[in-house]
């Protein structure tokens, strides 16, 4: 039986996501039930950064709720999600479905989830700790407890405030000699801007920057590039196949940030990968503040496909407060795969409310 359940999570605290202040996650839990077995996929675009809405995607839902239901009972599931894709253009529905699918399939075989996309058991990947503008003292502590922890890569947002930001950089990059730090403007600046302060961090070995200019604008995230003050990677310009190509056919990036839950198709991220390689570009994998479901698909996608020299953005279920017994998802600064069939993780939808 094919279920619809809706969440609404608090943020651990009051986030803020491309302008706005948000208290809560919300989202859906996709569930299908066949005998003793139940595989969940999560559907959750995220304000700001993804272009539907969770009404539409639900309207969708139910619309096509039988036909689903029947389709995934009958084993042909695959042609109807393709159908809907192509219809809807639903990035965050398409990603649910797909992990569903891939969930239930991989249960219904007894296998783990990277077995079933990949046909082998993939290392766990490293995941980067982030480090927020906060008293100096206190961000430097927090790195120092977060290395102990097994943390060999500390992300920093910057672009609000440019000597604070340094000054940061410089005392991690002094405290922590072997850490890989990189930085994350989210289109901050200007295209002569961004070469200034680019140049500027360039002093303290940054690993490289994440979107320093508006995602729209190619040819300065090209022209940036090209300068190689830093490797540029690529994160609000790639939200989709077509996004990735555009960008690596203009050789604009070195590195291309996917966040599946607001890519899509799971064979889109599959093609991404192979043009990455294609072109030397590296694949770094993270999430959209998604719950369990989403952070295990992802990390599991992370260790396919996703690149082994950076670390990916995994450590992310600390800003949600979930109900229900959790896993321990981070141990020495990696993501702990799932060993079970499927995403084998206990999703309670007693906690949850059930739509249809």
């Amino acid at each position: 039986m094919f279920s619809v359940h809706a969440f609404k999570i608090p943020f651990s605290t009051q986030f803020q996501l491309a302008g706005q202040r948000f208290e809560t996650r919300n989202g859906l839990i996709l569930s299908f039930t066949d005998g003793d077995i139940t595989a969940f996929g999560e559907v959750a675009p995220l304000p700001g950064f993804s272009n539907e809405k969770l009404e539409e995607i639900l309207a969708v839902v139910l619309q096509n709720q039988r036909e689903l239901n029947q389709a995934f009972r009958s084993g042909e599931s695959g042609q109807l999600l393709s159908v809907l894709h192509s219809i809807h253009k639903l990035p965050s529905l398409s990603f649910g479905l797909d992990t569903l699918q891939a969930d239930y399939q991989a249960k219904k075989d007894g296998i783990t989830l990277s077995k079933q996309l990949f046909g082998k058991t993939n290392p766990s990947p490293a995941a980067n700790a982030t480090i927020g503008m906060q008293q100096l003292e206190k961000a430097l502590q927090k790195a120092d407890n977060l290395n102990k922890a097994g943390f060999n890569t500390f992300k920093v947002k910057v672009g609000a405030d440019h000597k604070r930001e340094i000054e940061l950089v410089k005392h991690l990059r002094e405290n922590h000699h072997d850490v890989r730090i990189r930085i994350d403007a989210n289109q901050a600046w200007k295209t002569d801007e961004a070469k200034q302060k680019l140049s500027d961090f360039s002093n303290y070995d940054i690993e490289y920057c994440e979107q320093p200019v508006d995602k729209h604008d190619i040819e300065a995230m090209k022209s940036i590039t090209e300068e190689k003050i830093l490797p540029i990677a690529a994160d609000e310009a790639v939200r989709s196949l077509a996004d990735a190509k555009i960008l690596i056919k203009e050789k604009a990036c070195d590195l291309l940030i996917l966040k599946p839950a607001l890519f899509g198709r799971i064979g889109d991220l599959i093609v991404t990968k192979e043009w990455a390689s294609s072109h030397s570009i590296h694949v770094v994998f993270t999430t959209a503040f998604d719950t369990i479901i989403g952070r295990t698909i992802t990390a599991v996608l992370a260790s396919g496909l996703g690149s082994e020299k950076h670390a990916h953005g995994l450590a992310t279920g600390q800003f949600l407060n979930e109900t229900g017994p959790l896993p321990i998802e981070i141990l020495a600064g990696a993501y702990l795969l799932p060993e079970g069939a499927g995403i084998s993780r206990s999703i309670d939808l007693s906690y949850y409310k059930k739509i249809a």
